[in-house]
């Protein structure tokens, strides 16, 4: 079984490296997807293009998104029929949308406002698989914070750092992203 990885908005992809490694080491194979993470591409577009780039694996995955990266994941998931998703872990994704994204005019920062009709659309759709979600309160990015938290998760883990961009380096998160991944249903 082969992992996923996606990083969020502008994010270098390689910065996932110290995870990729872990996966890799205790699960199975785990690649790091380079998508266009500019803004630029709607995510229903790139939740697309993750669908068809699982389904040409043929075999079942985990899957990790950052940030953004959850909600492509999230969207790959909810008009997924073909590939079997074992796990997946959203680290720091703003299910419930973010302020911050009402900054920009971007396709990918539209969907991510509160109350989008995209945000609207993957809610009406429950997950189908055990999920690992990690949030912040003073996430600076998510704004509120609270909006990285959801409800539909087997399991949340709550991060007391005030940085966006913890996850990508936190030992803590990524051990437990990586037992979550190797846990059987």
């Amino acid at each position: 079984m082969t992992t996923f990885i996606l990083d969020g908005i502008w994010g270098g992809h390689s910065r996932w490296e110290w995870l990729r490694r872990r996966i890799e080491n205790e699960v199975g194979p785990c690649t790091i997807w380079r998508y266009d993470n500019s803004g630029r591409t709607s995510l229903v577009e790139l939740g697309a293009r993750l669908r068809s780039a699982l389904q040409s694996l043929g075999e079942p995955v985990n899957l990790v998104g950052y940030s953004m990266g959850g909600l492509v994941v999230r969207e790959a998931m909810r008009a997924n029929t073909e590939t079997e998703i074992h796990r997946v872990a959203l680290l720091h994704s703003p299910h419930g949308g973010s302020l911050a994204a009402l900054a920009l005019p971007l396709p990918a920062c539209r969907e991510m406002r509160p109350g989008s009709r995209f945000l609207k659309d993957l809610d009406a759709t429950p997950p189908t698989v055990p999920i690992l979600v990690t949030w912040c309160l003073w996430d600076a990015v998510v704004v509120p914070g609270i909006s990285a938290r959801w409800k539909h998760a087997t399991r949340v883990l709550q991060s007391h750092v005030p940085a966006h961009a913890w996850p990508v380096v936190c030992p803590r998160i990524h051990g437990a992203v990586a037992d979550f991944l190797k846990a059987t249903p």
